[in-house]
């Protein structure tokens, strides 16, 4: 009997053993985790158009090379790879990235870490949050894009492993507003402040699993 199937889907090129921390860490043996990459078999003249626009991501390329696309740009590849997860036979796709590409599709249940970052903060009650986000241009795209989902988010620009965060006060909740911290530079976030600390990566990773435990009980 195969094993049950999440395909993780990044925005860049694979492999990204980072991003799937979280998920594999959650997964355990009995599920099969499959990786599937937006901009694999690029090269770097084929991408997308690499000037900043409204929503500017980062990623990565197999060689490290780090690239920033518009999420417009980026969204017909994300579903080009969502469609190959689907045709790989995964009941649970998992977007590893922080933007919303709201007009994504599945045939199978798709977890976006902003949905299930907002219905967590939800069920905390958290209005009123700050995101840190890696760098200047995703400040405030990152304030509309939570605005739009009902929480008044204050942007905050830097690396969460080397912040001084105990002066922040006047927010019920504080958002990694990104995929691929490590997972012990978000525990020792956690250990340097009392405000909650709602990481992407790791949220998106457990929704993903409860999906596919649901799916597997549904069918």
């Amino acid at each position: 009997m195969s094993r049950p199937r999440i395909a993780a889907v990044t925005i860049g090129q694979t492999p990204r053993p980072d991003l799937l921390e979280p998920l594999l860490a959650r997964a355990g043996t009995d599920v099969e985790v499959i990786e599937i990459g937006a901009l694999d078999g690029l090269t770097p003249e084929q991408l997308p158009h690499r000037e900043r626009g409204p929503s500017p991501l980062t990623t990565r390329l197999r060689d490290g090379a780090r690239v920033t696309l518009d999420e417009a740009d980026l969204a017909p590849l994300v579903q080009h790879a969502i469609d190959r997860a689907d045709d790989a036979g995964a009941e649970v796709t998992l977007l590893l990235c922080a933007g919303g590409f709201l007009g994504a599709t599945a045939r199978g249940t798709l977890v976006r870490p902003f949905d299930a970052a907002v219905a967590t903060l939800r069920r905390l009650g958290a209005r009123r949050v700050t995101v840190i986000v890696p760098f200047e241009g995703q400040a405030e795209p990152s304030r509309r894009k939570w605005a739009a989902a009902g929480v008044d988010a204050a942007p905050l620009v830097g690396d969460p492993a080397t912040m001084d965060v105990h002066w922040i006060a006047d927010c019920h909740a504080i958002v990694l507003d990104y995929v691929g911290h490590p997972g012990k530079a978000v525990d020792d976030l956690r250990a340097r402040t009392e405000i909650p600390i709602i990481d992407l990566g790791e949220i998106g990773a457990e929704a993903a699993v409860a999906a596919l435990g649901a799916d597997l009980v549904a069918g």
